[in-house]
């Protein structure tokens, strides 16, 4: 008679390892999505077999750390994307205005509203304050510091003569200096090391939901997965089944992108054997920011021949579309699926015996 495994019957986070427990507030159930709602995630992808306190940490140390850099904010204006916090953070890039040399920082919404935030706005030498910004700024200033004089019963002067009401500020602005400062010269600064980090950990982090859901828990909490989740956190203990393997930068060869439908415009996510390894493939936004493939550490030729054999529904790729207004839905493709897709070209077996030779 064959053992239960209770390590792996029992409901565990699939971050952590850790036995999970309703009544412990870090360790009780919680929801997550496999891939973030701030990056063009689904509501009917997820999982609740993960911690509260690993889905806040996942959350806090890989979500946010990818959604706010530069490349990922671009596509999240790009596609709408607020997240969990229904908000879209602006894009910043600090840089100058050429022709009045001043430097900024400029914003620009979501919704392509630009503005500009100017450093060193005033410079002040004994009582003269000179300030160096847009006129909408130069205004609000001249209008707080003329409340400021007539408070303590002071003279505010420009170079113009006395500022008494608002009609004095319009006028100085009128003969001031019109150049507003029509050359911004911008600076995007990328750490290209901690960026491909925090992919390569988004990666791991999405494989991981990946694998659980189409291999379940036997591989999530074997090996395979054991060998991901010591990958997740750094400095976290755990036992290390050896050096992941992969990359975030992979190649799709173009029969392969047509078959699991590769595009700028939706996410897709798949599962295959490869001999006697398995490997996730996961491309976010089409490959705009790079195609991942993870070696997930398992062979799982039984439970692919099972199911080609029994043509028992195997789900094993996944799509989300982006270009769509209101909760994106998850698209879901069969094993049998990607084979009739790929007219059986070598890559799925359609018969037994093709698949003992595409598995041995």
């Amino acid at each position: 008679m064959a053992q239960t495994r209770k390590f792996i019957s029992q409901p565990r986070c699939i971050y952590t390892g850790k036995r999970l427990d309703p009544s412990d507030e870090e360790l009780k159930p919680s929801h997550e999505h496999i891939i973030p709602l701030s990056l063009g995630g689904s509501n009917q992808f997820t999982t609740d077999d993960v911690s509260l306190k690993a889905n806040n940490k996942a959350g806090d140390e890989i979500d946010d750390a990818v959604a706010s850099t530069l490349p990922f904010l671009m596509l999240r204006h790009r596609y709408k994307l607020p997240g969990n916090r229904k908000v879209i953070p602006s894009l910043t890039m600090k840089g100058d205005f050429i022709d009045i040399n001043a430097p900024a920082e400029m914003s620009i919404s979501a919704q392509g509203d630009i503005e500009f935030e100017f450093r060193n706005e005033q410079k002040t030498s004994g009582k003269i304050i000179s300030l160096g910004s847009t006129e909408e700024r130069v205004r609000f200033f001249l209008k707080a510091r003329l409340e400021q004089a007539q408070q303590r019963k002071l003279h505010l002067y420009t170079q113009f003569g006395e500022v008494t009401d608002e009609e004095d500020i319009e006028i100085a602005l009128l003969l001031a200096n019109r150049n507003e400062g029509r050359e911004f010269k911008a600076r995007a600064t990328i750490d290209v090391a901690a960026l491909n980090e925090a992919r390569a950990r988004l990666m791991v982090k999405i494989a991981l939901g990946l694998g659980h859901r189409v291999l379940g828990p036997e591989w999530t909490f074997g090996p395979g997965g054991m060998m991901l989740r010591s990958h997740l956190f750094p400095g976290t203990k755990d036992l290390n089944f050896g050096h992941l393997k992969g990359t975030i930068n992979a190649d799709i060869p173009e029969l392969l992108s047509h078959i699991f439908g590769l595009d700028d415009n939706r996410h897709v996510m798949a599962v295959l054997p490869a001999g006697k390894q398995t490997f996730a493939l996961i491309s976010l936004f089409g490959g705009q920011i790079g195609n991942a493939i993870v070696d997930l550490g398992y062979d799982s030729r039984r439970k692919f021949n099972r199911a080609i054999n029994k043509d028992e529904r195997l789900d094993c790729a996944f799509s989300i579309p982006l270009n769509v207004s209101g909760s994106r839905p998850l698209v879901t493709r069969s094993v049998q699926e990607l084979a009739n897709t790929a007219d059986f070209n070598n890559l799925l077996p359609k018969s037994r015996a093709e698949a003992e030779r595409f598995l041995r």
